[in-house]
């Protein structure tokens, strides 16, 4: 019987050995795991403000129309909560993104009263320049706003 009992724990002890169960053991740590770049999404825009820059120079790239990278500037008296700065087929131009429906409205009505040229969409206006470029600007503006899902105004 005492010989049963010491082959039985010799054989656990054995078991426990080879399993690794027993004791302290230590782990081995895995790799981390990367998703390869042609799996990892694009980032998203990380604002609304980026958002409507982004769609107004994307429709630009695709008419391939001559642009400048927009640049942030003050928003004067314009309502918008953001405005930029940029050339169209070497024309003065712009991107103004506005606050809410109503302020767009506001701002749109003073343009049309004014005889400017400008692409609206989602809260944001594409303004073409209406003096010296303004062939130019009636001629892009409702191929921009095809492209971009909105609206030619001033043309």
């Amino acid at each position: 019987m005492i010989k049963t009992v010491a082959t039985t724990t010799i054989t656990l002890i054995a078991l426990i050995a080879l399993t690794g169960c027993g004791g302290t053991t230590t782990a081995t740590p895995s790799p981390a795991v990367t998703a390869p770049a042609s799996a990892v999404a694009p980032q998203a825009p990380v604002s609304d403000i980026d958002a409507a820059v982004q769609k107004a120079v994307t429709a630009l790239e695709a008419l391939d129309i001559e642009h400048t990278e927009p640049v942030r500037t003050d928003v004067l008296a314009s309502g918008a909560k953001a405005r930029f700065d940029m050339t169209v087929n070497g024309y003065e131009a712009g991107i103004n993104v506005f606050p809410t429906a109503e302020a767009l409205a506001t701002w749109q009505s003073l343009s049309d009263s004014l005889g400017g040229i400008h692409v609206a969409y989602d809260l944001a206006v594409l303004t073409l320049n209406s003096s010296e470029g303004v062939a130019n600007s009636a001629e892009i503006a409702p191929k921009i706003a095809a492209q971009i899902g909105g609206e030619a105004r001033g043309v």
